[in-house]
């Protein structure tokens, strides 16, 4: 290579260098891989909030939100479920992290026992901080239809028995998409799942 070209060559070359640095490192900031990809769309639905008034899942748009199905009476898995939730909600809470841009959702299967006052006592009994939580309920069916479309079944047993699938603890970020499906009860792992919501929280900001 002749002087001439070495001299022309040379800085051309670390300047492409340098401007695909700056853009991997831009692409890394702006779409970080966090190793939650997109499960899929969360499909949107209305239900009733506490105080008896439609509530529509896209008024959460731009909220990341951990959603789970249950009902109150249920023995062992909901309330296990709801508890390492209310302990999720402290963790991001000592941070700042909760009820602004961070929502917990609880949709009741069974309506017919777990009316408005029942539910405010079960977020009473569990600490649930209801500047982030939303407790919602409508009508069965319709209620286990949307939890099918979440891929949640669902079966009455009468009694006020119900049972479930166990994964049907939901992370939703603020588009509405599914990120990541968690097993319920004992088996939650609320390190893993603080460090997902966090990860969502940045992608937001």
């Amino acid at each position: 290579m002749s002087k001439t070209l070495r001299r022309y060559f040379f800085p051309l070359a670390l300047s492409i260098i340098l401007v695909v640095l700056v853009a991997y490192i831009a692409y890394g900031r702006f779409h970080p891989d966090n190793g939650l990809r997109v499960v899929g769309a969360a499909p949107g639905f209305e239900l009733q909030d506490l105080n008896g008034q439609p509530f529509r899942s896209d008024n959460l748009n731009g909220t990341v939100r951990l959603m789970e199905f249950m009902f109150t009476s249920c023995p062992d898995i909901c309330p296990a479920t709801s508890y390492n939730m209310v302990l999720i909600q402290n963790e991001l809470k000592s941070q700042g992290l909760f009820g602004d841009k961070m929502k917990m959702i609880a949709v009741t299967f069974d309506p017919k026992r777990d009316t408005p006052d029942i539910l405010r006592a079960y977020a009473a009994r569990m600490n649930m901080d209801m500047s982030g939580w939303v407790l919602l309920r409508g009508d069965e069916a319709e209620t286990a239809e949307i939890a099918s479309r979440y891929g949640v079944t669902v079966q009455n047993l009468g009694d006020g028995q119900f049972v479930h699938t166990t994964t049907s603890l939901i992370l939703i970020d603020g588009k509405q998409k599914i990120r990541r499906v968690y097993k319920m009860g004992v088996d939650m792992n609320n390190e893993q799942i603080v460090g997902d919501i966090k990860a969502l929280l940045k992608e937001t900001t």
